[in-house]
């Protein structure tokens, strides 16, 4: 079964943070959005703890936003669903886990920021 939306959405404040990195460092947003979905994964907390998006702002389509690497975001997710007995909305759980993530990217001022944060 393929857990994984049509498309993403990211939060005002998300977007914000990935566009100050992607000035400061080069990485698009998708792959950002990947970097915070690892993150939130990694740190496992349950659904209900997970930050909220106060506003949606941009959408990111599946193709894009996991590129090559979708069965293993779907593997994730799957995972994490399973672990938690999650029965809500996916879509918005990806959003969730994206808006959790991102708190924990930092401001990265150069590459070097990201490798040591993976």
């Amino acid at each position: 079964m393929n857990y994984l939306p049509n498309e993403i959405v990211l939060s005002v404040k998300t977007t914000h943070k990935f566009s100050y990195i992607k000035q400061k460092v080069g990485i698009t947003p998708n792959i950002m959005a990947r970097i915070a979905i690892l993150k939130a994964l990694e740190l496992d907390l349950k659904p209900s703890n997970l930050e909220t998006p106060e506003s949606l702002n941009q959408k990111i389509p599946r193709d894009i936003a996991f590129g090559d690497y979708s069965d293993i975001f779907n593997f994730g997710i799957k995972e994490y669903i399973d672990n938690h007995s999650y029965t809500g909305d996916i879509t918005e759980l990806i959003t969730n886990l994206i808006e959790t993530g991102s708190y924990k990217i930092g401001n990265f001022k150069k590459y070097q920021d990201l490798e040591t944060s993976l």
